[in-house]
């Protein structure tokens, strides 16, 4: 028996949670004050962080589920939607972000699971995917490749992986703004990830009213990062705007209504090969 559901789901609206100026300008400023902490933390300490916050998705994915279903009105047979994208991409995310430490930890730089090949005009082209046995099974046919900027040949293309995780290559401390906003929820927590993992920046995550109720579980995912001031959490819509935005150094937008699956799979490959610039392109939208 199938239920068809009319209208357009009433998002709960969490008024006690919309921040104040105040608790902003005091969010950023305790950010500023560890976003050199930050660049400089040991990478086995970065791969803790991320398999604590493995721990923690996976602890709080079925309630995850369950209040996305209640916000947008979907009832429990309908709950495979919301797994496939909200707990389940982001742990595959944080899988990712781990292996890729663990393979810098190892071998000083992220493993390309694919061939490296030379196109006849000499551009070189890296197969980033599948990456594993699971994806081959699951995505058949499927495959994804990097196409590096001209310059680097096969030989140099190791060195051009991952240069901020470099002993001589250490990232300048920034400052980075998330406006988080949408209906694919996993998409707030992977931008907040890349922010962090990727390039180097400790995070303000402000969360719309129309996805506040994710605030709370967020936040206990999130924990090992937010109990350190590496990331932030703050809530409001247009109305509540950052009076110390100017201080933040890149911003980074998630989209407010429409689902984009090439999205979280650029930013794994971008995780695993950082610094090799490739044309993997995505289109934003703005809160």
């Amino acid at each position: 028996m199938s239920t068809t559901l009319h209208g357009s789901p009433q998002f709960p609206s969490i008024e006690s949670s919309i921040s104040t100026h105040e608790e902003m300008g005091q969010a950023i400023q305790l950010l500023q004050q560890q976003k050199n902490t930050w660049t400089t933390l040991p990478l086995r300490t970065r791969i803790t962080i991320l398999e604590l916050l493995i721990a923690n998705v996976s602890s709080e994915a079925q309630l995850w589920v369950e209040v996305c279903c209640q916000a947008k009105g979907l009832t429990p047979q309908q709950a495979g939607e919301e797994w496939s994208i909200g707990p389940w991409p982001t742990l595959r995310h944080l899988r990712q972000l781990r292996q890729s430490l663990l393979d810098i930890e190892a071998f000083g730089r992220p493993r390309i699971p694919g061939p490296v090949t030379t196109r006849p005009d000499g551009q070189v082209v890296a197969q980033v995917f599948p990456t594993t046995g699971y994806d081959r099974v699951f995505f058949p046919g499927m495959t994804a490749e990097i196409w590096m900027e001209p310059g680097v040949n096969a030989d140099t293309l190791p060195q051009t992986q991952a240069l901020t995780y470099q002993a001589n290559q250490q990232a300048q401390g920034k400052v980075a703004l998330v406006l988080g906003a949408g209906n694919v929820s996993s998409i707030v927590l992977t931008d907040v990830l890349y922010k962090l993992f990727v390039e180097h920046q400790v995070t303000l995550l402000k969360m719309n009213p129309v996805n506040a109720y994710l605030g709370p579980i967020i936040e206990r995912c999130f924990q090992p990062l937010i109990e350190r001031d590496f990331l932030r959490i703050v809530y409001g819509g247009l109305s509540k705007g950052l009076s110390s935005v100017s201080i933040l150094t890149s911003m980074r937008y998630t989209s407010l209504a429409l689902i984009r699956p090439l999205r979280p799979l650029c930013l794994e490959l971008a995780a695993r090969g950082q610094d090799a610039k490739g044309q993997c392109s995505h289109s934003t939208r703005s809160e």
